[in-house]
């Protein structure tokens, strides 16, 4: 049975964003062509500086940095909202953010696990040597199930899900484990790969080192980009000694104190712009730290393996239906916007629905330590190294600990 907002079209997510049409003032000429106005030596010398600089703010944009060019004098006074019937064609496809809800793939080549068990539970066994998580889930769903069954049964609500799901599937590490790291204190430090869940957590930008995508075509309505996922996970900052982690919000976000680099969010509603915005934002936010890495390092051009590692996945959950986006860069190496395709959906209520989506949530959180975790890790060794007065005499504050996992899991299809 397919989720309802399967089923409901995307706002005409394919059409074209076209900028506002110039107002023309036409005066009286002398001479054949009465229509056309009079020719102005120094207007045009000034608009055609405007179009040129149009033109250089085009390319310094696609390098990251958002052009003015593209947002002053065409906007209307309103601001957008995501419930709004227009989101799309005026928020989403100006940023350049597609939405494509055809696309079904095989997950274990999704996610380049082909070498690893296929069987669910073989699979998260190997998952659990390399990371020991309380997030993990195991595959016994039979209570999981009845409880979905029982809700449909009896019509709770939003709340009433949500709760279920954040209770039974979306799991959290115990945050008192930051308080034995204190007592502890930095002299039995070892790297700790976990991850970290917070819900409705406010994400305004601007913050340091937290950017909005910047716009590829004219904007004709403001959009604040204030989002509030109704969850999210991220890594946390633990993989990092505790004298180094004031130093990270140089380099990319941080929240609470304590993590950074979200790379999975949860959408307990039933449109799409919402998950769509928050997983462009955390999208566009890896790939900025990726490419100030490869601009500060000897490598400079993207690998293949670079490219695999831009990914955010997103998984909107209505009532007992679940489906699984993933969102990716158009192109590289300029950022040209960004495509979420869905790769998967079922219902908690079926037996094969509830356990695929099981094995999902446990394949992201290895993904997002090993593969996105470590990566993020790397990028901000790249940055403090690259820096001219870096003091590179105790480099262990970021040591590379990249073998102590078991599956190299380096990309994803």
């Amino acid at each position: 049975m397919r989720a309802p907002s399967d089923i409901v079209d995307d706002n005409n997510n394919n059409a074209q964003s076209k900028p506002a049409a110039v107002q023309t003032h036409h005066h009286p000429t002398a001479g054949p062509y009465p229509e056309v106005a009079a020719s102005n030596p120094e207007h045009t010398t000034r608009l055609w500086k405007a179009v040129m600089s149009s033109l250089d703010d085009t390319a310094s944009e696609r390098d990251g940095v958002e052009s003015p060019s593209l947002t002053e004098g065409v906007l209307s006074e309103t601001t957008a909202k995501v419930t709004d019937v227009d989101f799309a064609e005026l928020v989403l496809q100006p940023h350049g953010i597609t939405i494509d809800r055809t696309t079904r793939r095989d997950l274990r080549k999704h996610f380049n696990i082909m070498e690893l068990p296929n069987d669910p539970e073989d699979r998260l066994n190997v998952y659990k040597m390399s990371f020991a998580l309380s997030v993990w889930l195991e595959p016994d769903t039979g209570r999981i199930r009845e409880n979905y069954i029982a809700m449909r049964k009896y019509r709770s609500n939003e709340a009433e899900y949500s709760a279920s799901a954040l209770r039974d599937i979306f799991l959290d590490e115990p945050l008192r484990l930051w308080l034995l790291e204190d007592q502890e204190g930095e002299k039995f430090w070892l790297p700790v790969w976990l991850p970290v869940r917070l819900l409705q957590f406010a994400c305004k930008p601007p913050q340091d080192e937290w950017h909005t995508p910047p716009p590829i075509y004219p904007l004709r309505k403001r959009y604040e980009w204030d989002i509030r996922p109704d969850c999210a996970y991220y890594v946390s900052l633990r993989c990092f000694k505790l004298a180094f982690r004031e130093d990270i919000q140089y380099h990319t976000s941080v929240v609470q104190q304590r993590a950074f680099g979200p790379y999975l969010t949860i959408e307990f509603k039933e449109d799409l712009n919402s998950l769509a915005v928050a997983s462009a934002m955390a999208l566009y936010n890896r790939y900025r730290l990726k490419h100030e890495a490869l601009r500060m390092s000897s490598q400079g051009e993207w690998s293949e393996e670079d490219k695999n590692q831009m990914r955010h996945y997103g998984i909107k959950f209505v009532e007992s239906y679940w489906t699984l986006w993933c969102t990716v860069p158009k192109a590289f190496p300029e950022w040209t916007g960004c495509t979420m395709s869905r790769l998967s959906s079922g219902s908690c209520c079926a037996v094969a629905g509830l356990r695929e989506l099981v094995s999902v949530v446990n394949d992201i959180h290895y993904w997002g330590l090993q593969v996105h975790g470590k990566s993020c890790k790397a990028d901000i060794y790249t940055r403090v190294r690259s820096h001219p007065d870096a003091d590179l005499i105790d480099t262990s504050i970021l040591e590379d600990d990249s073998n102590r996992s078991v599956a190299p899991l380096h990309g994803c299809d």
